[in-house]
């Protein structure tokens, strides 16, 4: 009698589709290309892709505190003066330059390097395109009938002789004239000052720079972008004697995305032509007719289809795209060929039978429910992670999963029956190349002798040395130390992990070492009316003609005004001291306590409190999506091998991995970010595919269950993950941070897979696990009166 448990409902299932399938296969063959080339058709005509080059949406989340405080405040007071408004890099558009004196002791501020930043400004300001877009038209700026708000150091510069206009400038880390400052620590780099020669408010002459950042802030504009995409083109190709020039944009990190997209794809072809190869000589075998290299030929062709569908689907349906989906198709085919490896280790277990259909039926039924755990570990993984609050974490894992869901239809049905097919071919005893002729044994089929081992291969030569090695007692003992000693490095490396959360204990309420005094309209107000009282109605002509004159000109877009004439917000700028990221997490929480505490209706921003609410939001959401997805996978699990010692073995072994896996991305110095997000996410899936499969194997045997666990999953095990490691190999040559992260990740899991499914998952159950705790695999219908359809494999 059947048992009733979920992996019998599925396998009962499968064992239906599989029967039409082996049946019927030439609908199956047909139709899955045809609905593939149909959606391609549907895209292409209609093809459009839906990418944003907002860089705020696409890496930070979508409700962030910071984030709604800094759309709040363009709101309230739109960016009218550059060197003022600083969060106007956000508000509008952007380009700057640096230009760095090569020289070991080298001053930019001297008079040939005053020449080159002359230069190189002249050189901006000079780019022009066809259309007639150039800085001077595009600029920002206070009002219509003013110059463009740059830095005064862009105005010297244009002076006949800058080297002598520039002179009174040179202060640092502030230029004061009367009322006006001028915020110098942004423009100066490497700078050295003239000691003793301070102001009372802590300025000094400026002797030497090692480099100077000159911003231009443009208005966003569709001759902005023009300019923008003239600009990232021609600054590569302008060269300074002496100076390094380095630049970026409001456009650069779009772009720099793009490239990613850009450096893949020319690997894409590079690698499916390995794969093939590999997957082609991996289902091959010394017996001529047992050779099946058209399996791995179809299963990397049925997993680039699935990918072809996915995508295409998503693209017409208008969802958002990011270059970061190009490392999609590299992951998926991995996936798919480790399912292959799956399905054909199951067809080579049955043994030969009078009704040959019932043969391919009992294969594909088996490998079946092993592709539907798979895939829906896989493709719940990435389900999970579509989800998410960050845009580039969503909209990446929703590529995935509709990959992964595409596939398994596929694979069930396409690949399935030119499985079927091969099989066929292989009873009918052909030529597993030139199918329509019958198989000439060669000299290595001949000299076989009939009572022969057929566990010769090198998979089943190292799972016998497994297990004689891992079998002893003593040899259990090393591994439990051995595993402990990679768990305690893992968490050590884990807890390692940059965050970016470590905050420094705040500061009295009375004092604050993070922010300088503000520079707020009032105080000079007051100073000018010497605590006059008014009205509201002669207060608000008073404020109007104070606005109205220098040096309060900079003060006007501080407030905003009614349509009446009331105020209706205020805004105080603070000077930021000890910039860096060690102090930008304890300003913004002190910051934010004191205006809690104020009781005003207000609130605080810099442009600091977006990372550190950023790192925040990240390390939630991981958080949250790990665990989630874990105790999806678990719960899965539990259902496929519904035994309670078994399962928590799955457990701890999906949580080891994980555990490995985030503290090699530490030790490698990987930051916790949307990437490194993704990555995570993603090794949960796939730490499932090895470690259930196992158990599952484990427990189905009734004695010798180490043994034969081995003897049946070390060859899928290693071929899947040489596999994956040779789909991902080629783009360790791809310079680029994100793909890095990604291989490095890939190669962690591969390498902790084997490990867990190999020597402690196998070590673990057999030592835990009871003979009792057993499991009937699953039997399909037989009209024979034998119904074990598989060989003994194992020679015990």
């Amino acid at each position: 009698m059947k048992s009733l448990n979920f992996q019998s409902v599925v396998s009962q299932f499968f064992e239906y589709e599989s029967t039409v399938v082996v049946r019927w296969p030439l609908p199956f063959i047909i139709i899955p290309p045809l609905l593939t080339v149909s959606i391609v058709t549907l895209t292409v005509t209609n093809f459009h892709l839906n990418v944003t080059n907002d860089t705020l949406q696409v890496f930070l989340p979508d409700d962030m505190r910071s984030l709604r405080d800094l759309k709040e405040l363009i709101h309230l007071f739109p960016p009218r003066d550059a060197q003022r408004d600083t969060y106007s890099i956000f508000g509008t558009k952007f380009v700057y330059t640096v230009i760095e004196d090569e020289q070991p002791e080298g001053n930019i501020l001297s008079s040939s390097g005053i020449q080159r930043m002359a230069r190189l400004h002249k050189f901006v300001m000079g780019l022009e395109t066809r259309q007639g877009d150039n800085v001077a038209n595009n600029c920002l700026r206070n009002r219509d009938d003013e110059a463009c708000t740059m830095h005064p150091i862009a105005f010297a510069l244009e002076d006949s002789t800058p080297e002598f206009a520039i002179q009174f400038l040179l202060r640092y880390p502030n230029l004061k004239f009367g009322d006006f400052v001028v915020d110098n620590a942004m423009v100066f780099g490497g700078v050295e000052v003239v000691p003793k020669s301070q102001d009372i408010e802590g300025n000094s002459p400026i002797r030497s720079a090692k480099a100077v950042r000159m911003t231009y802030i443009l208005e966003a504009s569709e001759s902005t972008e023009r300019w923008i995409d003239l600009f990232l083109t021609a600054i590569p190709r302008y060269k300074e004697s002496n100076s390094t020039i380095l630049w970026s944009s409001s456009k650069s990190l779009a772009k720099e995305m793009e490239r990613n997209g850009e450096l893949l794809i020319p690997w894409m072809p590079w690698t499916s032509l390995v794969l093939v190869v590999f997957c082609m000589f991996a289902c091959s075998s010394f017996h001529v007719v047992k050779s099946q290299p058209f399996i791995g030929f179809f299963a990397m062709f049925n997993a680039t289809m699935a990918t072809i569908a996915s995508t295409s689907l998503l693209i017409y349906i208008q969802y958002p795209f990011l270059p970061l989906v190009f490392i999609m198709p590299f992951l998926v085919v991995s996936i798919g060929t480790d399912n292959m490896f799956l399905m054909l280790k199951s067809w080579r277990m049955t043994k030969k039978s009078a009704n040959e259909e019932r043969r391919y039926i009992c294969a594909l039924t088996e490998s079946a429910a092993s592709l539907f755990l798979t895939s829906l570990t896989d493709g719940l993984s990435f389900a999970i992670g579509s989800i998410s609050d960050f845009h580039a974490v969503r909209v990446f894992c929703t590529y995935c999963a509709m990959a992964i869901l595409f596939m398994f239809l596929f694979q069930v049905t396409f690949f399935n029956a030119v499985m079927s097919l091969c099989c066929r071919r292989e009873v009918a005893g052909k030529h597993p190349v030139f199918c329509c002729y019958d198989t000439v044994p060669s000299n290595e089929t001949k000299i076989l002798k009939p009572n022969s081992d057929p566990h010769s291969d090198i998979a089943s030569i190292v799972a016998k040395y497994l297990f004689r090695i891992l079998n002893p007692w003593p040899s259990r003992i090393v591994v439990f130390c051995i595993f402990l000693l990679y768990l305690f490095t893992s968490i050590h490396y884990a807890i390692g992990l940059p965050l970016g959360l470590d905050l420094k204990l705040l500061a009295p309420d009375d004092s604050s070492e993070y922010a300088s005094p503000a520079e707020f309209w009032l105080e000079p107000f007051e100073k000018k009316h010497r605590g006059r009282k008014y009205s509201e109605e002669n207060f608000s002509d008073e404020l109007h003609t104070f606005l109205a004159k220098e040096p309060n000109l900079k003060f006007r877009n501080d407030i905003r005004f009614t349509m009446t004439g009331r105020i209706e917000a205020i805004k105080m700028m603070f000077r930021v001291r000890k910039l860096g990221k060690d102090n930008d997490s304890p300003r913004a929480e002190y910051m934010r306590k004191i205006m809690e505490t104020s009781q005003f209706n207000g609130f605080v921003y810099d442009t600091s409190f977006l990372l550190v609410d950023q790192q925040m939001t990240t390390v939630y959401n991981v958080i949250i999506d790990v665990v989630s997805a874990i105790l999806t996978m678990l719960s899965i699990c539990v259902l496929m091998v519904p035994r309670p010692v078994s399962a928590m073995c799955i457990a701890f072994a999906i949580l080891s991995v994980n555990i490995g896996v985030i503290g090699a991305l530490a030790a490698t110095n990987t930051r916790l970010d949307i990437i490194s997000m993704i990555t995570i996410v993603m090794s949960v899936g796939f730490s499932v595919d090895y470690v259930t499969h196992t158990t599952f194997h484990f427990v189905i045997q009734r004695d010798n269950r180490l043994e034969k666990c081995l003897l049946v999953m070390t060859e899928p095990i290693l071929q899947s993950a040489l596999s994956t490691a040779i789909g991902v190999s080629l783009l360790s040559f791809v310079h680029s941070y994100i793909v890095r992260t990604f291989v490095n990740t890939v190669f962690f899991v591969v390498g902790l897979g084997i490990l867990h499914g190999l020597i402690f998952l196998p070590v673990l159950l057999d030592t835990i696990v009871p003979h009792s705790e057993y499991m009937d695999a699953y039997e399909p219908h037989s009209d024979e009166e034998e119904n074990n359809h598989y060989e003994d494999l194992y020679g015990l």
